[in-house]
């Protein structure tokens, strides 16, 4: 077998594959982050682990876990975990949705001349900018900065490094050469020795630490491969195909369509961007705040423990347009197309007879509206989109389907369900 772990922003899920790709078993674990101050995302690691730990040893017990071949990690991206030179963690460890770097993100803009969908300020190097001039001490004892999949993948293995597509998500690779481009770091006073080692996702990453495949009843030659960001779940929610694009929505989404051979998207950075680092060339974007909108409405309106299925249920039991009430999905600034971290979320239209149905239907409405106005810049690029898969945790919400199928004007498909970004560690 092979066990996939997926290290979501809000979940970590892990799921066992056969031979055959066929999921055999899965357990996940949800957990939470702090905001201190508006605008500000921070996580702690501890709780990735614990998470992993309760989630492996419960599988455990529904699997012969010595019957696992190869282990792989995945997960949210521009998370930066600082480590000492004893492999603690150095607090903060920012989320990829904080904005506290804005100013740092506009100065390395401007300085680098980077286009925003490979420097925008959810990625890693303003922030590691704002630590420099704001807490110094925290890089000062800093030895190695990872991502929250190597992070467990180090826990479980003791071994420090990374892969591509994090170097890219951190606003740190050389898009041409595919290494390291140091002197960023360098320019911002930073030494760039706490940069790990720079590995391909199905690269050997170490040995299981024996103590641990004893806890967890691994074999102690079981192979742990170095894994890729959460990226990856744009080549597996649907077959490849011209006109097909995959929304793969987490906390966040990603909407992105293969390119057809010789297909001139060359104006593409200006809203949208050409993807380079998977096994063949997708064109896109990504909207922040989707699933995380969900999520923070249902805490927000329904305090009173109503289930989240329930709470999403009455909301699409109440007529389409929410009775007059719009909502704008901007919880944390956005990406594509507007890369803007200054935009803000808004309920507009409210009346004394909306209630929380409406304002939960509203929310809902807007995450639809944020793939159709990305569905709208493809066409700006003559991209024609024929059909959306969706994919990822949005996939399991009962009703979300057709309401995208309504909004986009487009039938929408679900090939992979939410196992996408595991499967594709799956065909590594």
């Amino acid at each position: 077998m092979i066990l996939a772990i997926d290290v979501g922003t809000s979940a970590l899920k892990t799921v066992l594959y056969n031979r055959a790709g066929q999921v055999t078993a899965q357990a996940s674990r949800r957990y939470g982050y702090t905001t201190p101050q508006p605008g500000w995302a921070e996580a702690d690691p501890e709780v990735w682990w614990q998470a992993f730990d309760d989630a492996v040893l419960e599988l455990a017990q529904r699997a012969d876990l010595t019957a696992v071949r190869v282990i792989a990690f995945t997960g949210q991206m521009h998370t930066a975990v600082l480590l000492d030179a004893a492999g603690a963690v150095i607090a903060p460890t920012i989320l990829w949705l904080d904005r506290r770097a804005v100013a740092e993100t506009a100065e390395l803009q401007q300085r680098l001349g980077m286009a925003p969908y490979h420097l925008n300020s959810t990625y890693t190097l303003p922030k590691l900018l704002w630590l420099a001039r704001r807490q110094p001490q925290s890089l000062e004892r800093c030895t190695t900065v990872l991502w929250p999949k190597d992070y467990l993948r180090f826990r479980l293995t003791g071994v420090r490094c990374t892969d591509v597509t994090e170097a890219g998500g951190a606003a740190l690779l050389d898009w041409e050469t595919q290494t390291w481009a140091t002197a960023r770091l360098t320019s911002c006073g930073i030494d760039p020795t706490l940069l790990p080692p720079l590995l391909h996702a199905q690269d050997d990453a170490g040995p299981m630490l024996a103590p641990l495949a004893a806890r967890y009843g691994f074999d102690p030659a079981v192979k742990v491969i170095v894994g890729a960001g959460d990226v990856l779940a744009l080549v597996t929610g649907a077959p490849p195909q011209p006109g097909r694009v995959t929304c793969s929505m987490g906390s966040s989404s990603m909407v992105f369509a293969p390119l057809a051979d010789g297909q001139d998207v060359a104006w593409a950075g200006k809203r949208l961007y050409v993807y380079p680092l998977l096994p063949y060339p997708l064109l896109g974007g990504v909207s922040s705040t989707t699933g995380a909108a969900l999520h923070w409405a249902w805490q927000a309106l329904y305090e009173d423990q109503t289930p989240f299925d329930v709470a999403i249920r009455q909301a699409l039991a109440t007529p389409a347009g929410a009775e007059g009430v719009f909502f704008l999905p901007f919880l944390s600034g956005e990406r594509t197309p507007f890369w803007n971290d200054a935009l803000r979320g808004a309920f507009y239209g409210l009346t004394l007879t909306h209630r929380r149905s409406h304002l939960l239907r509203a929310v809902l409405e807007g995450v639809a509206f944020s793939l159709r106005y990305l569905l709208d810049e493809f066409a700006g690029l003559q991209v024609d989109i024929d059909s959306i898969a969706l994919a990822g945790g949005g996939a399991a919400i009962a009703g979300l389907p057709q309401l995208m199928a309504d909004v986009c004007a487009r039938p929408v498909a679900v090939y992979a369900g939410e196992e996408t970004v595991t499967r594709a560690l799956y065909a590594y």
